[in-house]
């Protein structure tokens, strides 16, 4: 088993994770150096074996992706953030959509969040995270009325305020003032599913519709 720490010393990490039978935390990819770029920078902003209170890779850097402008976003970041926010829900939708036509409701949940809605005001900062989820919920807003005609329910839910994504700098305050966002992960988790049980308990099944704090909401 590799474990946490053992994969991201240098490129012997993406070896490490090549060997038939180990198992490795999803943490533990994030250590692994993508372009020639991610190799010289210095590993004391991403230290091994350290993660914060959310179980993440430790960030040390004085800015991160929340404060970066368009100009400031590599392409590997880019891509990644649409890989895991806009493609991989498409791609699990539209291969498991045959699977979705049963004789019961069945309902997908797109985890949106406030940065995706265009009636939201925005800064310069974090364009890439922006469009990612802005792009989840046209997925949400185009398919939503054919799938509900098969029975099939999709909404976009924001999670609601569970993490800081502010730099060190900013974390180092939050600790000293004891600071902690309003809500958990376990509430966020409650407001992903609340469609769901709704529909399961009263039988008033919706779709089409962005979802906060349980309600819906503007996009």
């Amino acid at each position: 088993m590799v474990g946490r720490g053992e994969v991201g010393e240098g490129i012997d990490g993406l070896a490490a994770l090549q060997r038939v039978g180990e198992k490795v935390q999803l943490v533990d990819v994030t250590q692994i150096p993508l372009t020639k770029e991610d190799e010289s920078v210095d590993p004391s902003l991403f230290p091994v074996k350290e993660y914060d209170e959310h179980g993440q890779q430790a960030d040390r850097r004085v800015d991160n992706s929340w404060f970066t402008r368009i100009e400031d976003v590599s392409t590997v970041e880019m891509a990644e953030v649409h890989i895991v926010n806009t493609m991989a829900p498409f791609i699990l939708t539209s291969k498991l959509r045959p699977l979705l036509t049963k004789d019961q409701p069945t309902f997908i949940i797109n985890v949106s969040s406030m940065e995706g809605k265009f009636s939201r005001t925005k800064t310069a900062y974090h364009p890439h995270t922006n469009m990612a989820k802005a792009s989840l919920n046209m997925m949400t807003r185009t398919c939503s009325r054919e799938f509900a005609m098969h029975d099939i329910y999709m909404n976009s839910v924001d999670t609601g305020w569970i993490t800081y994504e502010n730099p060190l700098e900013y974390d180092s305050v939050k600790q000293i003032l004891k600071l902690a966002p309003p809500i958990d992960e376990i509430d966020g988790a409650s407001r992903i599913l609340d469609p769901i049980f709704h529909a399961l308990n009263t039988g008033e099944k919706y779709w089409g519709l962005f979802y906060k704090d349980y309600m819906p909401s503007s996009w």
